[in-house]
């Protein structure tokens, strides 16, 4: 199987071997001999000779015995035969770490294809090119150019950069941080981050799966891998590259509103994956979940030699949704008679100032026997007094005696707590400056707050897709008035009554039959926002106004978009004043559909209150959508108002939803505004943009 050939290799060769000592082909070839794999390794060039006591073959095929693993270290241009050669000997996983591929341009690009097909003819394996190589710290390899090789331990670290992972192993010795597995993606030619997030799952070594990412190759297959996998290994997601400048040409507000990250951000929030916002976060992230057992509750002791860490500390446990609540009479008592009459045993646990060592390991030994506490924060600041070593061995002591009681310190200074830190490093205690930051990370110890639930699959009924394919099919680029009603007629999506006037009097006419007050609209499918160009005039409750509104419509679009192709006046029913929202889809190029529900009308852009999810998103999904919002509790109902709609607009959102599984060829939609009240929704305007005939996702 290749995944134990990559994991467990009992033979490893390295072409491009060297004997000069600065070259990368020498570099690996000596991480393999010097840092305890006991496999058998192969050193290739067609040189011939002797490098570092090992004899040298000319090439893959003169080694004598089956080869796992081969590593590529020559230049771009060779290794399409190289990579040949070895299918032909069954190597199964390759690893190149040449550079001079896509990156360098359309030469690279043309060298990499032909290596892409090279390998899959052999059905081979292959990280890279332009990787620094993988590490299995276990059993001693490092199967890289980096120098040295991490503590072997449960976290695996899948990086598209080779230098940031680097770096990050560099680090991990001065933190706790252990790893099962470090790969280095490069260009991910045929194995890409989805392909080691199935390795990483059937790998009984790894327990926490950390990932930097500047782009993701398949969204909808990494969604549901990392919702599958998430349930039993913590994923934390580092995410480079979301800065970048927003979407070409977006044509609504849907598509102004997602950016560049509305995508990773949606997977993150329905896969349950945590999502690291700075590197030194992500380390935070990986050696916290790793090192510590997962909180059974929010509620939390803060144990204190001062008083001013100990505020700080509840402010942020609040913000973090957390519990600080008193420990019980019982273990209060008892605490009391352990500690000064000026010490506080209410929770924060402030122990004083002069506090040595036993008065830290009574307070916490308290703590983890409460059976209201079920995790502890521990401030030291080094005042003269504080023996913060003896401390930091106290803690150890405690977490030795209850090992399923989180623990995390935040020993706080420098050169004073220096060797304290390292002690609680050491020992797997993650330590962290200051309050705030160690309480956001303890806040990920929280797996039922990561934790997702199986969303229910949308069933495609295929008339109606059927249906909706041939409503689009008439047309590219944003539908009309009646071919938008056409198609959000299939889905039972309301719209107000109301049809498209050429002239004046055929508007009086429309407005006479659906009755007054109405609505006008300019008619265009040049025209996405009919605000900006004067189109839209409402509360129109004569046949004079809607004459009179019909030529100051016309007028006013004819000045402000003199090349916009108008087909006429839309006149609709206007409906009775209620609350604005915004619901609607985007194709996203990673994760295919994006829907969007959010708060809507003339605050869509000046708030931006809006969430996002991949499609399909059932009814229960679109639900915690809502409630993430920040005018969610407009919903709930605010000052005595009843409360709006919620099931209604939810199942609005689910039925977007359906809307671009079942009719692919959408690239945006957007409902606004949706006009919700205590009883029902009307969207009051709905624009769809649809792509070339026969695109999907």
């Amino acid at each position: 199987m290749w995944t134990m050939s990559l994991l467990n290799p009992k033979s490893v060769a390295v072409i491009g071997a060297s004997a000069d000592e600065h070259k990368v082909g020498h570099l690996i070839l000596n991480n393999l001999l010097t840092q305890g794999y006991r496999g058998k390794v192969f050193a290739v060039n067609p040189k011939g000779g002797t490098i570092l006591d090992l004899t040298v073959f000319a090439s893959v095929s003169d080694i004598p015995d089956p080869v796992d693993v081969a590593i590529i270290a020559t230049p771009a241009a060779t290794t399409p035969a190289l990579a040949d050669e070895c299918g032909k000997n069954g190597v199964n996983t390759l690893v190149v770490i040449s550079s001079g591929f896509r990156e360098i341009g359309v030469d690279g690009r043309s060298i990499e294809e032909k290596l892409k097909r090279v390998v899959e003819r052999h059905s081979m394996h292959l990280i890279g090119p332009n990787s620094l190589g993988y590490m299995r710290p276990s059993i001693g390899l490092n199967a890289s150019f980096a120098s040295r090789l991490p503590r072997a331990g449960s976290v695996a670290l899948i990086s598209q950069s080779g230098a940031l992972g680097d770096a990050f192993i560099d680090r991990s010795a001065s933190i706790g941080l252990t790893l099962s597995l470090f790969v280095s993606l490069g260009n991910k030619v045929t194995m890409d981050e989805c392909d080691f997030l199935e390795l990483c799952e059937q790998d009984p070594e790894t327990k926490v799966i950390g990932l930097y990412l500047e782009g993701i190759v398949d969204g909808p297959r990494f969604l549901s891998l990392t919702e599958r996998i998430g349930r039993t290994k913590p994923v934390i997601l580092l995410k480079g590259g979301i800065t970048e400048k927003g979407r070409v040409a977006a044509s609504s507000h849907t598509g102004a509103l997602a950016g560049t990250d509305a995508a990773v951000e949606a997977i993150c929030e329905q896969a349950g994956i945590l999502r690291a916002r700075s590197t030194r976060q992500f380390l935070d992230l990986l050696r916290t979940i790793s090192q510590q057992p997962p909180l059974l509750s929010d509620r939390i002791a803060i144990i204190t030699n001062a008083g001013g860490p100990g505020v700080l500390a509840t402010d942020a446990a609040e913000r973090e949704g957390f519990v600080v609540p008193a420990l019980s009479p019982e273990h209060a008592s008892a605490l009391e008679q352990q500690l000064p009459p000026s010490a506080s045993v209410q929770n924060p646990i402030d122990v004083l100032g002069d506090a040595l060592a036993d008065r830290y390991e009574y307070a916490l030994n308290t703590a983890a026997q409460d059976q209201s506490i079920d995790g502890a924060l521990v401030i030291l600041t080094p005042q003269i007094m504080t023996p913060a070593k003896e401390v930091a061995e106290s803690v150890v002591r405690v977490k030795r005696r209850y090992p399923l009681f989180p623990v995390i310190g935040c020993f706080m200074g420098g050169e004073g707590v220096r060797e304290a830190i390292a002690v609680l490093h050491a020992h797997g205690i993650p330590n962290f400056s200051c309050p705030e930051s160690a309480m956001h990370v303890f806040s990920s110890l929280r797996p039922f707050k990561r934790r997702r639930h199986k969303e229910r699959k949308i069933t495609v009924n295929t008339k109606r897709a059927a249906k909706a394919g041939r409503i689009v099919a008439r047309s590219g680029g944003l539908l009309n008035e009646k071919q938008t009603q056409e198609l959000l007629s299939l889905y039972a999506i309301p719209l107000p009554q109301g049809r498209v006037a050429k002239t004046a009097e055929a508007a009086v006419q429309i407005a006479r039959e659906i009755g007054y007050p109405v609505a006008a609209k300019v008619s265009s499918k040049d025209i996405l926002h009919k605000t900006d160009v004067g189109g839209v005039i409402v509360h129109l409750a004569t046949d004079a106004q809607v004459r009179a509104a019909f030529a100051k419509i016309t007028k006013s679009v004819k000045s402000k978009a003199p090349k916009a192709r108008v087909a006429g006046v839309l006149i609709q029913r206007s409906l009775p004043p209620g609350n604005e929202f915004i619901v609607g889809a985007l194709k996203d190029e990673t994760a295919g559909h994006l829907v969007m529900a959010g708060l809507g009308g003339i605050y869509t852009e000046l708030f931006k209150d809006t969430s996002f999810r991949v499609a399909p998103v059932s009814v229960e999904q679109a639900y915690r959508m809502l409630t993430t919002l920040k005018s969610w509790k407009l919903l709930l109902g605010l000052r005595g108002t009843p409360q709006l709609a919620i099931d209604a607009i939810a199942e609005l959102v689910s039925t977007v939803s359906r809307l671009t599984i079942e009719c692919p060829q959408i690239r945006e939609i957007d409902l606004n505004p949706v006009l919700l009240t205590a009883k029902d929704l009307t969207i009051l305007d709905a624009k769809v943009v649809v792509g070339k005939q026969g695109e999907s996702r």
